[in-house]
C-alpha cells in the first residue's frame, strides 16, 4: 500500500529535530538528577578562580623551596637544617585565611609529610589520607595539574588546594594548602548565590529550549497535516507549492491524470457524493504506487503523480499507467441505486531530465494530457521531445511566462451623460508586432491548470497600471473557478486598497458551485470590490446566477443586445432583466452598443451603462491617455 506520507519521511529535518528534542529531554533529566554534583563542581571552579592570587604565589613558593635542585627531595629528607629553612618559608606564606601548609611525598605506597607548618619537631612523619584526599591526590598524579576540593569530613577546614611539585617532568611531591572554614564561609555566600544563578539559568534555558522545540515540532506537524487529504493520505497542491525547489524532478517520471467528465457527478449527485467518489478513485490509484512515489491532488479532479525512476523501467512505467487507466475504467461505482462508470485521461512525460525546471516538466505532461482529451479521452498520451515544432499550447504558456501578456481597455459609458464610468481590461498577447486575441488563447489553455496562472498575471498587470494611474478605474474578468482559487483571492485581498478602482467581472461557466463562489464574493465585497456577472444571456448563463450570487452589476451579452431593435424576444428579455435588476439594486451594462438606435432603446429601458464600438474600440492604455490629453 502507498505509504509515502508517514510523518518522518517528509523530510530528514523533522527526524533530526525529534532526535535533538529527545536528547535535550534526556539531558534535562540527567542534569536535574545530578544538580548537587554539578553545584559542587561549580563551587570548586569558582573557588579556584577566587584564589588565583594565592595560587600564583604558591608557584613562587615552590620555586623558592626547590631552588632548581633536582635532588630537592633527597636533600630535604637527609638534611634537618634544610627542612627547617624550608618550613620557615612555608610559615612566611601563612595568613589568616590559611589553616596549614605542608609538603607531602609518597614512598613505597606510603605517604609522608616532608615539611609542615603545624609540626615543630622538624621530623619526617607518615601521614594517612582519607578516601576523599586519596581520590584528589590520584587526580593530581594523573593530570599533573592542581586540584581544589571542599572538605566535608573535617569541621575546622573549608577547602584544600593540592599542587604538584614537578622536577624533570616527574611529580616528586605535593604542596598542600588547607584553607580555614571561616575563609570558605566568607566565599561560600557569594559562591552559593553564583551557583544558584548559574544552575537556575541553565535549567530555564533547557526548559525554554524544550518548549521551543515542542512548539516547533507541533507547528511542523500541523503544517504537514495541512498538506494532506485525511481521507486518502495524498498531498494537496499546497505541498507542491511549498516544496517546489526541494523535489528533484529529474528522478521521476511525471503523469497528470484527469477524471473524464467528473463534474457531471457533482451536478447530478452533489459535491458530497462527488468527494466520496473522488476519494475512492484516489485510494484505488494509490495502491499502484510505491513508497518513493509522490501523489498530489493537483486540481479538483486532476492528479499529479511522480513515479520514482530507479524503481521502474520506462516500459513498466507505461504498463503501470495503463493498469491505472483500466482499473478506473473497470470500476463499478455505486451511488445510491445507481452504478456509474468513470474513465481517466492521462498525460505523461518520461524524459524529465531534459527539462529546465519542474514547471517545464509539468507543462509537458499537461500538454500530453491535453492531447489525450482531444483524442477522445480515456487514453494515455506521452510528450514527444523529438518534435521539432513546439506545440502551440506550449508557445502560449512560454509567452505568458515571458510577460508578453498585455491588456487593451474599452470604456463602459454612462448612456445618459456619455462619460466614461470605467474601462474593461481585455486580454491580449503581444508576439512581436502581432497581437493574439483571447479566442486564440483561452480555448487552448481552458483545460489546463495554467488558466488560473493567466488570471494571476492579469490581476498583477492591472494592479501595476492602477498604481501608476491614480484616476483610472477598470474591471477585470475572472472565471467562477478563479474565485475558488485561494491564491487569486489572497492576491486580490493583498491589493484591496485599490478595490474601489478594480471591479470583478465573473465569466460564466457551466459548473458553478454557488455556495463556494458566493462565499468568495462576500469576502471580496468586505474588502470593497464590486462584482459583475459578465456575458449574461450567452453560453451557460441561467437565472440561478442572479438568484444565488450577490452582484452589483449585470452585463448583458452582445448576442442579445445586437438584435434588440429587430427581435421581439430579445426586446422582451432585456426589458424583463432591466426591471428585475432595478428592483434588486443591480446596475445593468449592455454590451455591443453599435449604433444610436440600440442606445436609445437601452435608455428607454432605464439601462444606465453601455459598452461597444459606438463609443470606442479597445485600446492600449497609452493611447487612451494620449487621446484624453
Amino acid at each position: 500500500m502507498y505509504n509515502r506520507f508517514r510523518f518522518y519521511s517528509i523530510t530528514r529535518l523533522y527526524y533530526y529535530t525529534i532526535v535533538v528534542y529527545i536528547i535535550i529531554c534526556y539531558t534535562f533529566i540527567y542534569i536535574y538528577r545530578n544538580i548537587p554534583s554539578y553545584e559542587n563542581r561549580l563551587r570548586v571552579t569558582l573557588l579556584s578562580q577566587s584564589i588565583d592570587g594565592i595560587d600564583a604565589a604558591s608557584d613562587r613558593l615552590i620555586d623558592k623551596i626547590v631552588d632548581g635542585d633536582r635532588e630537592f627531595l633527597k636533600k630535604n629528607i637527609k638534611n634537618p637544617d634544610l627542612r627547617k629553612k624550608n618550613e620557615n618559608y612555608l610559615k612566611e606564606f601563612l595568613n589568616r585565611n590559611i589553616s596549614s601548609i605542608y609538603i607531602l611525598f609518597t614512598s613505597n605506597n606510603r605517604n609522608f609529610i616532608l615539611l609542615d607548618t603545624d609540626d615543630s619537631s622538624n621530623e619526617i612523619i607518615p601521614f594517612i589520607l582519607d578516601d576523599t584526599d586519596i581520590n584528589y591526590f590520584n587526580r593530581v598524579k594523573k593530570s599533573g595539574k592542581k586540584q581544589v576540593y571542599i572538605q566535608k569530613n573535617i569541621k575546622d577546614l573549608g577547602f584544600t588546594l593540592i599542587k604538584p611539585i614537578i622536577i624533570d617532568n616527574k611529580i616528586v611531591a605535593f604542596l598542600v594548602i588547607d584553607y580555614t572554614q571561616k575563609t570558605y564561609n566568607s566565599l561560600f555566600s557569594l559562591l552559593n548565590i553564583s551557583t544558584k544563578i548559574i544552575m537556575t539559568s541553565i535549567i530555564i534555558l533547557i526548559v525554554l529550549l524544550t518548549i521551543f522545540i515542542f512548539f516547533y515540532l507541533k507547528n511542523i506537524y500541523i503544517r504537514y497535516r495541512m498538506y494532506i487529504n485525511p481521507e486518502t493520505e495524498t498531498f494537496y497542491r499546497s505541498y507542491l507549492v511549498d516544496n517546489y525547489e526541494k523535489i528533484d524532478f529529474s528522478n521521476y517520471y511525471i503523469a497528470l491524470i484527469d477524471i473524464d467528465f467528473f463534474k457531471r457527478v457533482n451536478d447530478i449527485y452533489g459535491h458530497n457524493i462527488g468527494d466520496r467518489v473522488l476519494n475512492s478513485i484516489i485510494r484505488r490509484i494509490s495502491t499502484k504506487l510505491s513508497n518513493r512515489d509522490i501523489f498530489i491532488q493537483y486540481g479538483g479532479e486532476e492528479f499529479l503523480i511522480f513515479i520514482y525512476k530507479k524503481n521502474i523501467a520506462i516500459e513498466n512505467f507505461k504498463k503501470k499507467l495503463e493498469e491505472i487507466r483500466k482499473m478506473v475504467e473497470n470500476l463499478n461505482i455505486k451511488i445510491r441505486k445507481d452504478v456509474i462508470k468513470m474513465t481517466v485521461s492521462i498525460g505523461a512525460f518520461i524524459q524529465t531530465e531534459t527539462s529546465n525546471s519542474l514547471q517545464d516538466a509539468i507543462h509537458k505532461a499537461d500538454s500530453a494530457l491535453y492531447e489525450s482529451k482531444h483524442n477522445g479521452r480515456n487514453t494515455i498520451s506521452y510528450f514527444d521531445i523529438s518534435k521539432t515544432k513546439i506545440l502551440y499550447r506550449e508557445k502560449l504558456k512560454d509567452m505568458i511566462e515571458e510577460d508578453k501578456l498585455i491588456c487593451f481597455y474599452q470604456p463602459i459609458v454612462n448612456l445618459y451623460t456619455r462619460e466614461n464610468h470605467h474601462y474593461e481590461a481585455l486580454l491580449r498577447l503581444k508576439d512581436g508586432d502581432k497581437i493574439i486575441y483571447p479566442d486564440e488563447i483561452l480555448p487552448e489553455l481552458e483545460d489546463s491548470y495554467f488558466y488560473s496562472r493567466i488570471s494571476m498575471r492579469i490581476i498583477e498587470y492591472n494592479v501595476k497600471k492602477l498604481r501608476e494611474n491614480r484616476d483610472f478605474i477598470i474591471s477585470i474578468n475572472l472565471s467562477s473557478d478563479d474565485l475558488l482559487n485561494e491564491s487569486i483571492i489572497n492576491l486580490l485581498i493583498k491589493n484591496s486598497d485599490i478595490a474601489y478602482r478594480m471591479f470583478i467581472e465573473i465569466l460564466e461557466t457551466k459548473h458553478v458551485n454557488y455556495r463556494r463562489v458566493e462565499l468568495s464574493i462576500q469576502k471580496l465585497k468586505l474588502f470593497g470590490y464590486k462584482i459583475c456577472i459578465d456575458d449574461y444571456g450567452s453560453g451557460y448563463s441561467n437565472l440561478s446566477h442572479l438568484l444565488n450570487l450577490s452582484i452589483d452589476y449585470l452585463k448583458i451579452d452582445g448576442s442579445i443586445i445586437k438584435n434588440i431593435y429587430k427581435d421581439k424576444k430579445s426586446h422582451t428579455l432585456i426589458s424583463s432583466l432591466s426591471l428585475f435588476c432595478k428592483q434588486n439594486n443591480i446596475e445593468v451594462i449592455a454590451e455591443f452598443v453599435e449604433n444610436r438606435e440600440i442606445l436609445e432603446i437601452l435608455k428607454s429601458f432605464g439601462i444606465k451603462y453601455g459598452q461597444g464600438y459606438y463609443f470606442d474600440i479597445p485600446r492600449p492604455l497609452e493611447e487612451i491617455k494620449s487621446v484624453s490629453k
